[in-house]
Parts: structure tokens; sequence; C-alpha cells
């Protein structure tokens, strides 16, 4: 089973018990936050959605080598390429619209 890459911020979580759960690979602080890198399948991916606290958040994942990547909001979910930037377009009208800057709708992969 193939393992999602992604980094989930406790902060953004209304339910932290979900850490519990994945694969934490890394753990580092941002200023006041505390992310977490994780390693996830796409089944735990289809759920996440659920513990993020309504608002400005998200989170993505991406299997490294490969074009494609999840993107997940609180209620909905968008599977993007990441070399095709008119693929994200709906991610950043959806993200935008729930408050996220769009400067911050980068889905950045390492």
């Amino acid at each position: 089973m193939e393992k999602y890459k992604g980094t989930i911020i406790e902060n953004s979580l209304q339910d932290k018990n979900i850490l519990t759960e994945l694969e934490i690979t890394n753990t580092h602080h941002f200023h006041d936050w505390v992310l977490h890198d994780v390693l996830v399948s796409k089944e735990q991916i289809k759920s996440l959605g659920h513990y993020l606290n309504g608002g400005a958040w998200y989170m993505h994942f991406w299997i490294p080598g490969q074009d494609t990547a999840i993107v997940v909001f609180k209620d909905k979910d968008f599977e993007i390429k990441l070399s095709d930037k008119l693929s994200w377009i709906e991610a950043i009208t959806y993200g935008k619209s729930v408050g996220i800057p769009e400067e911050q709708l980068d889905f950045i992969v390492s």
C-alpha cells in the first residue's frame, strides 16, 4: 500500500486524538504552531478533513515522485496534478472562500 506524505498542523485540529492513529515521522515547531510530518494511506486521508477546525485550514498529501496530490479541507477534498496549475483552480477558489489567503494555497511538496 502506497503511503502519502504530508504535514499536519496540530493547531488546525479540533480533535488531536487522530494523531495517535497516524505514522508521524517528524515533529517541529513554527512560531506557535506544532507541525507533524506524516505518512498516511489514501483511506486515512478520506477521513482527515473531519478532524479540521472550521475556517481557514487545509492539509495536502502526495506520494513522492508522483504528479498527483490530495488537498483536504474540512468539508471538501480535491485531487490536483502538481505539474498542472490549472488543476489547482478549484482548490484555490474553495480555499479562498473559507478564508485562506491565496499565497498560502501553494501546495508545496518535498
